[in-house]
């Protein structure tokens, strides 16, 4: 069975080098066809995305009796208080992951896969201008890039600050596909106390609401820290 039949993977950093044919990395180069390359200090204004912070906050203001009954908010619900926890959790030791981009060749320039919340928390967070990320595109598209080329999940890890037993999940596309690894997640400890789960998060903004009914969300609110503990068993 090929790596991409069974796309989403679990890996664990060691001390221990991965064997060629166990290693994410390689397997997202699809046998040469795909490449990753990292970008140290990328300025944040050359990445568009869709949702911006004071989106978020008008769909939120504009919220209805149904507004945390219906699942289909849930994401963007636990969004209001991870956005929160983040913003503050950025401003004391920076962005310790980095965003993993594409390049197809075609339209904007990048496509963001692992990044679009971070670059919400930043926009509240101006001091920060540049972002660290993996770059992942096609072989053909290798020369426009004079960035230093990930061969290795040992080089990944180390790059991410991995410390020994941190685990990582990884998903890729198939080996036709304009660009190789698409989406990565991992288990730091640098983040462990700020990730919250969505249904502990939407129960915390129900709890919250009953106490503040008539908060109007705005960037401003994302950017003072809330004291969530005070809203866990109301």
């Amino acid at each position: 069975m090929e790596y991409w039949d069974n796309p989403i993977k679990t890996y664990t950093n060691t001390v221990l080098s991965y064997d060629r044919d166990r290693d994410p990395i390689v397997a997202s180069e699809h046998r040469g066809e795909h490449c990753l390359f990292f970008q140290p200090m990328l300025p944040k204004s050359v990445l568009k995305y869709q949702q911006k912070l004071t989106d978020l906050c008008d769909w939120a203001n504009n919220r209805d009796s149904s507004f945390i009954a219906d699942e289909r908010n849930f994401y963007d619900i636990a969004n209001l208080v991870k956005l929160n926890l983040w913003i503050a959790d950025i401003r004391k030791q920076g962005i310790v992951k980095p965003l993993l981009i594409a390049y197809t060749g075609e339209g904007e320039p990048y496509l963001i896969n692992n990044g679009e919340s971070r670059l919400r928390c930043l926009e509240v967070i101006p001091e920060i201008e540049f972002v660290d990320c993996f770059i992942t595109t096609h072989r053909r598209h290798a020369d426009r890039f004079k960035l230093p080329y990930i061969e290795n999940f040992d080089q990944f890890a180390e790059i991410c600050r991995a410390d020994i037993g941190q685990e990582f999940l990884f998903r890729f596309t198939d080996r036709d596909a304009p660009y190789g690894l698409d989406w990565y997640e991992t288990s730091s400890q640098k983040t462990g106390s700020v990730m919250p789960s969505q249904d502990y998060c939407v129960s915390l903004i129900k709890n919250y609401l009953n106490e503040h009914p008539s908060v109007e969300f705005s960037p401003d609110w994302f950017s003072t820290s809330v004291d969530w503990n005070l809203y866990k068993n109301c």
